[in-house]
């Protein structure tokens, strides 16, 4: 019996994930949970490095960054994210107190290419993405960048902030200006 049902759960895997790629996200842990995001990520994720490569300044919101561990508790992600979410909020003069959304940090643009196939049946091929219906941010930790987080972040205020959203252009607007201006902070901007 036990073989029976061993096989027969190889066999559900095997029909639900026909390329084992789509079942990537399916891997994924809980990193930690913040005030504002669950963070998920790969067991073997270095959040350290990802912290590092965004070079975000955490003095507008030191209240998120700072714990009781200091700079660098477990939980580095997570305050990350939560600092940044309210450095955005900052930004747009869009403040939502009761969010909470997920961030999944994928592997690879590969892998967020997939993932969006998987929900919306088409070619994607950026490295990001934010799902309204799920409040879930895909991003591809092999090419995170402070501005390309932040302006899924702030895809994910206006949809939670506004009744009825802002048309597509006009939060491309928004999420481009936020973009622009934490790229300009952290000094990523390209010479002229």
């Amino acid at each position: 019996m036990n073989r029976i049902v061993r096989f027969s759960f190889i066999l559900l895997v095997l029909v639900a994930c026909p390329q084992m790629a789509l079942c990537q996200e399916e891997d994924l842990i809980v990193l930690g949970r913040g005030k504002y995001f669950t963070v998920y990520g790969p067991p073997d994720f270095h959040s350290h490095m990802l912290v590092a490569k965004l070079n975000f300044d955490y003095q507008p919101h030191p209240e998120e960054f700072l714990g009781e561990n200091g700079p660098y508790d477990d939980n580095i992600t997570t305050k990350t994210f939560d600092a940044l979410f309210r450095e955005i909020s900052d930004l747009l003069d869009i403040h939502t107190y009761n969010f909470h959304g997920a961030i999944k940090l994928l592997a690879n643009q590969g892998d967020v290419s997939r993932t969006f196939a998987k929900y919306f049946k088409r070619d994607f091929g950026e490295r990001s993405f934010y799902v309204p219906e799920t409040n879930t941010i895909y991003i591809s930790s092999a090419d995170a960048t402070l501005g390309m987080i932040g302006h899924e972040i702030a895809h994910a205020i206006m949809a939670n902030y506004f009744v009825v959203p802002p048309s597509t252009k006009i939060q491309e607007v928004l999420a481009g200006y936020v973009e622009y201006s934490l790229r300009k902070a952290a000094g990523t901007l390209p010479k002229k």
